[in-house]
């Protein structure tokens, strides 16, 4: 690291209140400079005894001072004059040299012209006057008022400086522009660590957990980053401790079930000996339902999927179900290839298609072509799911029979849940729509195996974001 670089870490304020007192410090900073540089290269002299426009606008006045006092007043009046800056004034018989010619129109005659304040006469006398030979800068000109008074006078012929509005108006937009990117780059640099803690928190719990938090910025945004980070590292050993919980549970229920079974097989009524049977069987699959349901919410390493022909594994659940006697048919089917476990799509198309035939009568599978890739949709003639509650039933435990009470409960709402994660862990999307000819059509949307290696071929070969300095 540089020895600048150090010393702006040194100096950089290392909170948010401070960076922002800086941003606002530095800005009035660069305001000051620009315009006290703006101040310097604009300013008029401080003596404006040197300007000609002043001289030509005092010479306007003597002028008209002469024409309103009485004329015996003016030689004294006149000689009053010669102490002016930049202007030798003498009187005048009014001759003309041969050839004069008329007075140009100068910005200092139109400024004297104004100075006088009425319409008076001037002659250009430059013609034979040896100093307007030696000094071509200098104007030699006669003036009568309108009373009489006659002068001569001799005043510098330079151009007025008009005030530089252009350069006045270049500055201030300067300024502004200059201020506008200050600000900009600094609000930039301030909110990055931010907008970095917010990614990392959105993707926290998600398949792309693997946002990094960031390591220099504010000294709150490295408070809360830490936060996170523990509140990570919890949630996570929350998750596994659930994960081991559950598989202790299953492991220590399934030895004392098994028990009971066959001691119920010893029961003499058989209304009794049916009953407690069928509460075995709902314990037990509520204890591997659940297991099913944490085993396929867990975040896979998504390098071991292989290529799966979706068709057979469609094919082979609606035979299944139709071995059974289910009323199960393929409408439409497509052999097309995704990118995943062929067993955990079984299971998805199964729940999907079980709960057709449980809450509709019957179930039809179409597979089409989408956007995503390839479109599995069940088809039933159930009641359908209201709009209302289409999200709540993604969600464990909730059923779509919640009328009725567990005891005649064919499930444990863990089904579409499952789905979901599934469809999921392979990038996919489930959706659930009503059908307007009525049931129900639960669709799974899946990237074709091309497409999936596309997408990582271009994250393998994306750069990697640079760190904000």
């Amino acid at each position: 690291m540089t020895a600048l670089r150090r010393l702006r870490l040194r100096l950089r304020p290392t909170t948010i209140a401070g960076q922002i007192a800086l941003l606002v410090v530095a800005g009035i900073a660069v305001a000051h400079v620009v315009a006290t540089i703006a101040f310097l290269l604009l300013h008029e002299p401080q003596n404006p005894d040197e300007l000609p426009g002043v001289a030509a606008s005092r010479l306007g006045t003597l002028a008209r001072l002469l024409d309103a006092v009485d004329p015996a007043a003016r030689p004294a009046l006149l000689a009053s004059g010669h102490s002016l800056p930049l202007i030798r004034v003498e009187s005048w018989d009014g001759t003309v040299p041969p050839g004069a010619k008329p007075v140009p129109d100068l910005p200092v005659i139109h400024r004297l012209r104004n100075g006088a304040g009425r319409p008076v006469t001037i002659t250009d006398l430059s013609d034979g006057d040896p100093e307007q030979t030696r000094s071509p800068a200098r104007l030699h000109i006669g003036i009568v008022t309108p009373a009489g008074a006659m002068l001569q006078a001799t005043l510098p012929n330079d151009p007025l400086r008009t005030p530089k509005q252009g350069a006045l108006i270049f500055t201030v937009v300067f300024l502004a522009l200059t201020l506008a990117l200050l600000s900009v780059w600094a609000t930039r640099a301030l909110t990055a660590p931010l907008k970095r803690l917010a990614g990392a928190a959105e993707a926290f719990g998600t398949r792309d957990d693997h946002v990094a938090l960031p390591e220099a910025g504010p000294r709150e945004v490295l408070a809360v980053s830490r936060a996170l980070d523990r509140m990570r590292s919890r949630v996570r050993r929350l998750i596994d401790d659930r994960t081991q919980m559950l598989a202790a549970i299953s492991h220590d229920l399934r030895t004392p079930i098994t028990r009971l079974r066959l001691r119920a097989e010893f029961i003499e009524d058989d209304t009794a000996r049916a009953a407690t049977l069928r509460d075995l069987d709902q314990m037990n699959g509520l204890v591997e339902t659940a297991l099913s349901f944490v085993r396929d919410g867990q975040t896979r390493d998504t390098g071991s999927h292989s290529l799966v022909d979706l068709a057979s594994v469609v094919q082979t659940v609606c035979d299944d179900f139709s071995d059974f006697g289910a009323p199960v048919s393929v409408g439409r089917s497509r052999h097309v290839l995704v990118q995943g476990r062929p067993e955990e799509l079984q299971r998805a198309v199964t729940n999907l298609v079980d709960n057709a035939i449980k809450y509709g009568g019957r179930a039809e599978v179409h597979m089409d072509a989408s956007e995503r890739g390839v479109r599995v949709c069940v088809l039933d003639q159930g009641p359908g799911i209201p709009e209302a509650e289409r999200e709540a039933m993604l969600q464990p435990f909730v059923r779509g029979d919640r009328a009725r009470n567990l005891n005649e409960a064919s499930g444990f709402g863990l089904g579409l849940s499952i789905v979901q994660a599934i469809v999921e862990a392979h990038n996919g999307r489930l959706t659930l729509e009503n059908r307007r000819e009525g049931g129900l059509c639960a669709a799974i949307e899946l990237p074709l195996a091309a497409q999936t290696f596309a997408g990582r071929r271009e994250q393998k070969l994306a750069p990697m974001p640079a760190e904000a300095a």
